[in-house]
């Protein structure tokens, strides 16, 4: 039942994401105000489209750092998805205040001069980013399995460990209940010895006093 239902999401994820385009905007950064952005918003938490998107800058060679405004910054790099030119790349990814598994991500190319690309001077760079930022897409939802198969990994071994500890505690147990149990024969046992000594004893016991009481009437008068 669980995985009908999570593969159920997964596919529904992944029609809703299909239907998902990027378009251009504009984004506010630090001190230069505000310039031109590719954007594409994506049914995802913020953390896990954050980290897709790094990692698919980092599977082509690139690594950024933070920047003001919550920015990633890919200083003076070279990038043919989206220009064979000398490129900045920045990235921002922000949430969805009024859905947590919501956000945007936003993309914006600055070529050597410091000048932010726009369809109007650079069509053929904001077209690549756009067609980058759709095919973010099926990174994220891999990205998001992925972390959702970890983390079932990690449960059932959690599970298994648990068991592995149940089967041992059961060893140890049953161990106990033998040792309990001969005790518990050897106790029974001893209490029937004791008490055919005790039988004994009162035997014994009730004969010394007839012999006794036999002794003292037999006393001369």
């Amino acid at each position: 039942m669980k995985k009908s239902i999570i593969l159920g999401l997964i596919f529904v994820s992944a029609v809703c994401i299909c239907k998902a385009q990027s378009y251009e905007t504009s984004v506010e950064m630090s001190k230069i105000g505000y310039q031109n952005a590719v954007a594409i918003d994506l049914p995802y938490k913020a953390d896990d489209v954050e980290k897709t998107v790094e990692k698919v800058f980092a599977a082509n060679g690139l690594k950024g750092k933070n920047a003001s405004k919550g920015f990633t910054e890919y200083k003076n790099v070279k990038f043919k998805k989206f220009s064979n030119e000398t490129i900045s790349i920045y990235t921002k990814v922000d949430k969805n205040k009024q859905n947590k598994n919501e956000s945007k991500v936003y993309i914006l190319v600055a070529t050597q001069d410091g000048i932010f690309c726009t369809s109007g001077t650079c069509q053929q760079t904001i077209q690549n980013v756009k067609e980058f930022a759709n095919q973010l897409n099926p990174h994220v939802e891999l990205y998001v399995t992925t972390v959702l198969l970890n983390k079932n990994v990690e449960d059932m071994k959690k599970a298994e460990k648990e068991l592995r500890n149940l089967q041992s505690d059961s060893v140890s147990l049953q161990k106990d209940k033998e040792k309990i149990l001969n005790k518990i024969e050897e106790n029974s046992q001893n209490m029937h010895n004791k008490q055919q000594e005790i039988e004994m004893k009162r035997q014994i016991v009730n004969e010394t006093q007839v012999h006794k009481a036999q002794q003292e009437s037999d006393l001369p008068k």
